[in-house]
């Protein structure tokens, strides 16, 4: 089988002595999965088609670690904050009505994956991963001594009803059992954990606090990973777009590029949202949609106070992150396909995020200044990440992470790097094998 005819060769077919693995994608998923083959021996080809790594999906996220979210986003009350958003641009979850029709078939999985069990049993292996994922993410930058503004002192939600924050406080101690650490808190307990809360105490029902959860910068942990894989031997080529994946007799073939086609017995895709339109001619659907998020980073170099806690508003899904000194305003769920326009009512939902949480310091700040940035988070019915084999011999994904990215990059590298190995996985595996889907 041949996904697509081969076109005049941007050059002459190249055969590269070590065969490497080629792994598509320079984010999160492809930089971590390069080095988890490196340490088991193999060796690695990189190819992303940016000019430098991470600069995509992987660059500004929320920057936060944390199994404490391992929950995925088809709950009821996320199914009806979606509804609700429809056409709505204030909206924390927006749903465009022109992407209905492309969501269809996605959409009916997402709702049957929104059944009680399915949620829980879905939420707990998502936290077993993300558990896995932090013990890796903690050792690597030790070993390397890593530098990405990282923190540890934990997360804290926040509820502004009482109804929401009984709801979450009895689910979270299902998974206490997986080991996840946490306390909830009162109204004034949450106000000691950061004290810039108390401007806005009186709207604030109580929270919960998960000392375990880190926080870090995406982009600067990428980079310290593409230092430490070149250094190990791993090759990094960037403007470098893949074109095609061609294919005989069901099995890999090469790569074709802007620039070469490559020889390859074994090709990973971890090219998170765009991952399906390199399938296109592989008769392989896999179910994975572009969810738009924003984030905003504010300058907090001049403040005599500035945040200290992690917060996440669970009733908006937003999330702000300490960063170093800086401050990152990171949330909604944009369901409109590659849309790459930025509407101004979205910019304002972040600053009023803002101003409804830190009212003292959005007053401080030049807001004006702050740095907006948009990704498309791969997001799979379940919530839960594809990886491994395909139906097609040398073909392997790391995609559909969600909102989770970060936080279970290392630990989905771990599980894939394994699995290619022929070697048991350290968790287990099978509610995130790509087998369920292609």
């Amino acid at each position: 089988m041949v996904a697509g005819s081969n076109p005049a060769a941007p050059t002459r077919l190249k055969y590269m002595k070590e065969n490497p693995i080629i792994i598509i994608g320079g984010g999160l998923q492809g930089l971590a999965t390069a080095n988890a083959l490196i340490d088991r021996g193999e060796e690695v080809l990189v190819l992303e088609r940016s000019s430098g790594v991470a600069t995509q999906t992987s660059f500004a996220n929320a920057g936060m670690l944390t199994p404490s979210q391992a929950a995925p986003w088809n709950s009821m009350a996320d199914i009806v904050s979606i509804l609700s958003g429809i056409g709505k641009k204030d909206s924390p979850m927006l749903l465009k009505l022109d992407q209905v029709p492309s969501l269809f078939f996605w959409g009916l999985r997402f709702l049957f994956n929104s059944s009680k069990s399915k949620y829980r049993s879905n939420t707990e292996n998502i936290c077993k991963l993300a558990q896995h994922s932090l013990e890796l993410t903690k050792q690597i930058r030790e070993k390397y001594g890593f530098d990405y503004d990282h923190s540890t002192v934990g997360t804290m939600k926040i509820f502004r009803d009482e109804s929401s924050f009984h709801k979450a406080s009895k689910e979270v101690k299902r998974l206490s059992d997986l080991g996840l650490t946490f306390r909830v808190l009162t109204n004034q307990e949450v106000v000691e954990q950061e004290p810039l809360l108390r401007d806005v105490s009186n709207k604030i029902s109580g929270g919960i606090i998960f000392p375990d959860d880190e926080t870090g910068d995406a982009y600067k942990f990428c980079k310290e990973l593409e230092t430490a894989i070149r250094e190990k031997g791993g090759r990094i080529h960037v403007n470098t777009e893949v074109k095609k994946i061609l294919f005989n007799k069901k099995k890999v073939n090469s790569v074709i590029t802007n620039r070469v086609e490559l020889k390859a017995s074994r090709v990973i895709l971890t090219s998170g949202s765009w991952t399906s339109s390199l399938l296109k001619n592989t008769r392989l659907n896999l179910p994975v949609k572009p969810v738009k998020g924003y984030s905003l980073t504010l300058d907090t170099s001049f403040l005599s106070d500035a945040p200290k806690m992690p917060i996440i508003d669970e009733g908006i899904h937003t999330a702000f992150t300490p960063l170093g000194y800086s401050l990152r305003v990171a949330g909604t769920a944009e369901f409109a396909g590659f849309n790459d326009n930025i509407h101004k009512k979205r910019i304002d939902y972040l600053y009023k995020t803002l101003e409804s949480i830190y009212p003292s310091i959005a007053a401080n700040l030049d807001l004006d200044k702050g740095a907006l940035w948009y990704g498309f988070r791969p997001m799979s019915p379940d919530g839960m990440p594809y990886i491994g084999p395909t139906k097609l011999s040398g073909l392997y994904i790391n995609t559909g992470h969600g909102h989770s990215g970060w936080t279970l990059a290392m630990g989905s590298a771990d599980v894939l790097a394994d699995l290619m190995i022929k070697k048991q996985p350290k968790i287990e595996v099978n509610p995130f094998l790509a087998s369920r889907a292609v």
